[in-house]
């Protein structure tokens, strides 16, 4: 493959990982307005996260098993071997990120009359759990970028 070609399918690797990510943090974005809405004993906060969560689950199944059997997990660890360990590592992470969020989904049906407290101490896992999917998604983002911009040769 010339160089230009090569570019350019590693520019559209680039282009398809970033919109894939970006299509799911669409569904976390939404968790995550629920999260800033005023949690209240009434039950609608607990009632919006009830839909969402498991939009997000299924979000995260999809996103995970598509890209594990796609070019950020299979090839570019054996194009770029410097990658591979830290890979493994966020590839280990989407079966935990799927487990929390399995949970979460379990404990908002449990929340049938919770007091106020059980409701900041759920809306606070969700916020550690949408912070760790977030940065779990920066990572990939960071690693697809330097792979990119090592084969273009060009940087800041």
């Amino acid at each position: 493959m010339d160089e230009k070609r090569r570019n350019t399918a590693q520019k559209s690797i680039v282009d398809e990982t970033l919109e894939d990510h970006r299509e799911c943090m669409q569904v976390v974005s939404s968790v995550e307005d629920c999260l800033d809405r005023q949690p209240d004993v009434e039950g609608q906060w607990i009632a919006q996260l009830r839909d969402e969560l498991p939009r997000l689950a299924t979000t995260l199944r999809c996103h995970f098993s598509e890209e594990q059997q796609g070019p950020l997990y299979k090839s570019l660890p054996v194009s770029h071997p410097r990658f591979a360990r830290k890979l493994l590592d966020l590839e280990s992470e989407h079966e935990r990120i799927i487990a929390s969020v399995d949970e979460a989904i379990q404990k908002a049906a449990g929340l049938k009359e919770p007091q106020m407290y059980e409701i900041r101490e759920f809306n606070a896992e969700l916020q550690l759990l949408v912070a760790t999917i977030r940065r779990h998604e920066a990572e990939e983002n960071e690693i697809i970028l330097s792979a990119h911009w090592d084969e273009v040769g060009t940087g800041d």
